[in-house]
């Protein structure tokens, strides 16, 4: 029992660690100008998300990732329409991730990490585009629906290779979380 206890402890505070970090990452991302006008976000902040399912599963991943980016969201935007449509890609991430992770028999291996932070980044960008095309919608925030849908491969490239060094990262990470936290 004391045991199952400290767990769940451990897991509480990882989770809580890493929806801060996700926090702080997001606002360190960099916006660079894309092609046929808007903008590129690339950032970090889905790293945490990607780890916390790693060692609690799917819906610690998913609550790490909704706590961030919700606070990131009040922190930056306060509350809109569209927050939950924001937030939902963190959420899908954690769950995701977590799955795969799942799925791949918990290999740290970083050819089985790439193949999964692609997938959820690729997945994770079709969400953004959404939220996007809704915002047009709704508010007229972007250029045009042009613009968003002219961006779509470069966001995709970006979001991959923003996977690829995530699954670079991973295992080192990995390996010194269990090792500092015997999780």
């Amino acid at each position: 029992m004391q045991k199952n206890l400290t767990s769940k402890i451990k897991l509480i505070c990882l989770a809580g660690v890493m929806a801060a970090l996700y926090v702080g990452l997001d606002f360190l991302a960099v916006s660079v100008s894309a092609p046929f006008g808007g903008t590129l976000k690339v950032s970090l902040s889905g790293l945490p998300v990607i780890i916390t399912a790693i060692f609690g599963g799917p819906l610690w991943g998913a609550a790490a990732g909704f706590i961030g980016a919700f606070v990131g969201q009040l922190i930056t935007y306060g509350i809109s329409a569209t927050t939950l449509l924001w937030v939902l890609p963190a959420v899908v991430r954690g769950l995701l991730s977590g799955y795969l992770f799942i799925a791949f028999k918990r290999s740290v291996r970083p050819g089985v990490l790439a193949i999964e932070t692609c997938i959820s980044s690729v997945v994770v960008t079709a969400l953004n585009t959404g939220a996007m095309l809704i915002e047009q919608k709704l508010y007229g925030y972007y250029s045009s629906y042009v613009a968003i849908y002219a961006a779509i491969p470069s966001r995709v490239i970006a979001g991959i290779l923003t996977a690829l060094v995530f699954s670079l990262m991973l295992p080192t990470i990995i390996d010194s979380i269990k090792r500092y936290t015997k999780m």
